[in-house]
């Protein structure tokens, strides 16, 4: 009798190693899941960092290229491949060249004659409403989804289900 409770004993003691070791295993894979996201938002936030920097890089050329604009377009070109050449040799961020307060820029007689607007002649924005928005409107005029389907050339299924799904937001 001594016997089977001891071999019972033994046998719940290893039973509870088990569990005890399977417990152990989740909590570290968890933490190591943890570990890997946290290094992944370090990344991100590096990168959007470092697109941020590029942005600012990118918009800076651009105000210096419109304050250069009072010379003509050779002296534009002139003037990039200059500041090109500075940022390689420096580290240093540009400032751009404002004009100071109180003048006013004059164009020149032949500075916009090759100017062609974006557009010829006024264009009217068109709307088109989705597929769920045009097969909610033709429902709610009290068509069926057999002639919904036929008036927008879709399956019949497709109109069904767009309608349920509507109808469970609601």
């Amino acid at each position: 009798m001594i016997y089977l409770l001891l071999l019972l004993n033994f046998l719940i003691h290893i039973i509870t190693f088990i569990v005890i070791r399977h417990l152990k295993m989740k909590q570290q894979n968890i933490e190591d899941i943890e570990a890997n996201v946290l290094e992944q938002v370090e990344k991100m936030e590096d990168s959007l960092a470092l697109y941020l920097v590029e942005m600012k890089e990118e918009n800076q050329k651009f105000l210096e290229q419109i304050d250069s604009m009072d010379n003509p377009s050779v002296e534009i070109t002139e003037a990039v491949q200059q500041n090109q050449l500075k940022k390689k040799t420096t580290n240093e961020v540009p400032q751009p060249n404002k004009p100071e307060e109180g003048t006013v820029r004059i164009p020149k007689d032949n500075e916009y004659e090759d100017y062609q607007p974006i557009t010829d002649g006024i264009q009217k924005d068109t709307v088109e409403q989705s597929l769920t928005a045009q097969i909610l409107h033709l429902s709610q005029k009290g068509m069926t989804s057999d002639e919904i389907a036929k008036k927008l050339d879709k399956g019949k299924t497709e109109i069904e289900l767009l309608l349920k799904f509507q109808q469970k937001n609601r």
